[in-house]
């Protein structure tokens, strides 16, 4: 297992690195749609998991070796937004009224060094999700929110964090920094899920019907059993 991930890690870091000098072009017959991948696009697909986590080593070793077509096809799918899906002021202002002030541009290009040292700096310069967010946040003028956005909150109402231990959006880990401050809460993660937990995972969804009926003691016996879904595996 080891030696799989380093080997995957590897393999991201040299074709972002590939991709950013180059555009990897793939297309899709069936849409006649041209699709551009960069390091940035690359680094984006990955976050938003837009290649299952089961997909994702397959997906890297066939765009290292040419074959794009499963990246290209995620990227496709998202080319074209719905008109009235994401309420673009709210995410503004939550972004440039919460997060942005915090940091400066070199701020996140130190943290994506030490995070991905064997990434280009065109793809670590951009913070996943958010690219060009200061240029953004200079036009959608917001007051500054940083100060308080950052107090942890201190509560003894039951809570209920469920997370997915393959999140790269809002890390496991995060929930276990949270509940040290929320006396009655109850901490659950799902193995082998990404980011929006509850809609991929039945066990999920019981946990939080559980919750909701005794928010005091979710039954969470269901995740116990649960193991990730098998990678899938490409013949050499």
């Amino acid at each position: 297992m080891t030696i799989m991930v380093r080997g995957v890690v590897a393999a991201v870091e040299d074709t972002a690195a590939k991709l950013d000098g180059w555009k990897a072009r793939g297309m899709l017959e069936e849409l006649l749609h041209w699709v551009v991948l960069d390091g940035g696009a690359l680094l984006n697909l990955l976050v938003a998991n837009a290649v299952k986590p089961p997909d994702v080593p397959a997906a890297i070793e066939e765009l290292a070796h040419g074959r794009p077509e499963r990246f290209a096809q995620a990227r496709a799918a998202d080319s074209v937004q719905v008109v009235g899906q994401t309420a673009h002021g709210l995410t503004e202002s939550v972004a440039c009224g919460e997060w942005v002030p915090g940091s400066t541009p070199s701020d996140v290009l130190k943290a994506g060094r030490r995070a991905f040292p064997g990434w280009p700096d065109t793809v670590l310069a951009q913070a996943p999700q958010l690219p060009f967010q200061h240029q953004v946040c200079r036009i959608w003028d917001v007051p500054d929110r940083t100060s308080a956005q950052r107090v942890a909150t201190v509560s003894a109402v039951p809570t209920l964090l469920i997370s997915g231990t393959f999140d790269t959006k809002t890390g496991a880990s995060w929930a276990r920094d949270t509940a040290r401050t929320l006396s009655r809460s109850t901490s659950v993660r799902i193995p082998g899920i990404g980011h929006w937990v509850v809609p991929q995972s039945p066990c999920a969804q019981r946990v939080l019907a559980s919750f909701l009926a005794r928010p005091t003691g979710p039954d969470t016996a269901c995740v116990a059993g649960l193991t990730p879904k098998p990678f899938t595996i490409i013949p050499e």
